[in-house]
C-alpha cells in the first residue's frame, strides 16, 4: 500500500513474479502515460486494474460523472495492458434498492462494449455487508452474478475475493456452477473468522480455507488471474520485496499442492 508505483514493479521483477494487479491511484500519481511506459520496460503482464465504479453516488460522484470516469479506467486498462478492470459498483446511496440496481447494471453495460473493443475484461467485485461500506451493495457472490448476468454481456463477470466472501456460506458451492464467470481469483487469509479488514494475512498462513477455494474453483473451470492482495499494517511496515517474496512463494506453493492430480491447467 505505501510503496510507489516504481517499488511495486521493481519488487515484482526482484520477486520473479510474472505479473502485477495495478491501483489507479498509484498510476494516477505518476501519469498514464509514464505508467504504461514503466509497465513495457518491466516485462510484466498486467493482470487487473482497480478500481472503476461508484455509479449510485456513494463514492461523491454524479452517475454521469462515474460513468465517464468509467470510461477513462478503461481506456487506462487497455493502455497498461490490463486484462480485467475491477468494478466497485458503490453503495445504495440514496436510491431504492431497484432504482440503484438498474444504474449499475445500466453503468456496467455501456462500459462493456468499449472494453470488449478495446480487449478489457469487467469485474465486480462483491463484499460482506460488514467491509461493503461505500464500496458495493453486492454483498454475496450469487448477487454479482445476477448482476452479470442481468447485462447480458460475455466480457463481464466477477472478482472472487475469499476475504470478502468468507461470510457468504454459499459462495463455493455457488462458484460451482459459475466458475467461468469469475475472472479473477483475489487471495488473502486472516488470522480469525471474520477479520478485521486490515489484520490480514499471507494466503495459506492465517485459518481461511484458501486450499478448499483454490481446488472449487480451478476444478470447476476457472480459468482467469489469481491475484494477491492484502491489507496488513504489520506487512506493510516490513521490507516489501521480503513480503511479495514470501507471497509469492506461499501461493505458488498452494497452487502446486491445490492442482495435483486434478484436470485443472495453470498458466506459468
Amino acid at each position: 500500500m505505501r510503496a510507489s508505483f516504481a517499488d511495486d514493479l521493481a519488487v515484482r521483477q526482484q520477486a520473479d513474479a510474472s505479473a502485477v494487479g495495478l491501483w489507479r491511484k498509484k498510476v494516477d500519481e505518476v501519469g498514464e502515460a509514464v505508467a504504461v511506459e514503466a509497465v513495457k520496460r518491466s516485462g510484466l503482464a498486467v493482470t487487473s486494474l482497480s478500481y472503476a465504479g461508484g455509479f449510485s453516488g456513494s463514492a461523491g460522484l454524479k452517475f454521469t460523472e462515474a460513468l465517464d470516469d468509467g470510461y477513462d479506467a478503461v481506456f487506462t486498462a487497455a493502455a497498461l495492458g490490463a486484462r480485467t478492470l475491477v468494478i466497485s459498483t458503490g453503495a445504495r446511496g440514496r436510491y431504492t434498492a431497484r432504482h440503484e440496481y438498474r444504474l449499475v447494471t445500466q453503468a456496467v453495460r455501456e462500459l462493456s462494449f468499449v472494453a470488449e473493443e478495446l480487449g478489457v475484461q469487467l469485474a465486480v467485485m462483491p463484499r460482506s455487508t460488514r467491509h461493503a461500506a461505500r464500496w458495493t451493495s453486492l454483498h454475496n457472490l450469487a448477487d454479482a452474478i445476477s448482476l452479470c448476468d442481468e447485462t447480458g454481456r460475455k466480457n463481464v463477470g466477477v472478482v472472487y475475493d475469499n476475504f470478502y466472501l468468507a461470510e457468504d456460506p454459499e459462495a463455493l458451492r455457488f462458484a460451482e456452477q459459475c466458475a467461468e464467470q469469475i475472472f479473477v481469483l483475489q487471495l488473502r487469509d486472516a488470522l480469525e473468522t471474520a477479520g478485521e479488514e486490515y489484520g490480514q494475512c499471507v494466503p495459506g498462513t492465517g485459518i481461511l480455507p484458501v486450499q478448499e477455494t483454490i481446488h472449487c474453483l480451478f476444478e470447476s473451470g476457472f480459468a482467469g488471474d489469481v491475484d494477491v492482495q492484502i491489507f496488513s499494517e504489520q506487512l506493510w511496515k516490513q521490507d516489501t520485496l521480503d513480503v511479495v517474496t514470501n507471497c509469492q512463494q506461499q501461493v505458488a506453493e498452494l497452487l502446486r499442492t491445490c492442482l495435483a492430480g486434478t484436470t485443472a491447467s495453470l498458466r506459468a
